[in-house]
């Protein structure tokens, strides 16, 4: 199987800090004080959130530009929240899209439409699957 994306992460001897190195960038990760991290960085959570509002934002600003409108800002506001559904809990994540400026409801659909279709929404709307490797340090 071919690699296409690629994330390496050390969790070193400070509870719950971890160094993650992608291709060209390093970024950190934590936990709460709550649970015993330090809180310093975002949690896996927020970084999964933040990249599907990021990756929204981004689809709908490309498709945007390449139709001439002019959008202004995009907010994403991304939640995650749990439901219960014939009893049993289920994640649910729920994204509200603010544009700065005003546009023609069928524009604001289309981009409602494009934004839902952005790599990391099609991703999580998917099965995946997860294989783990045992390699010794």
């Amino acid at each position: 199987m071919k690699d296409t994306l690629h994330a390496n992460g050390t969790l070193g001897s400070e509870n719950y800090l971890m160094e993650i190195k992608t291709t060209s960038h390093t970024v950190m990760v934590d936990e709460p004080e709550s649970i015993g991290g330090s809180d310093q960085y975002p949690n896996p959570a927020q970084y999964l959130l933040s990249a599907l509002a990021s990756c929204t934002a981004i689809t709908i600003k490309m498709y945007a530009n390449n139709k001439g409108w002019y959008v202004g800002k995009i907010n994403v506001d991304v939640k995650m929240k749990e439901v219960f559904t014939s009893g049993k809990p289920r994640k649910t994540i729920v994204k509200v899209v603010q544009f700065e400026n005003p546009l023609e409801d069928e524009q604001i659909e289309r981009l409602l439409i494009i934004g839902s279709k952005c790599p990391i929404s099609k991703l999580l709307e998917q099965p995946v699957d997860m294989e783990f490797e045992n390699n010794i340090l």
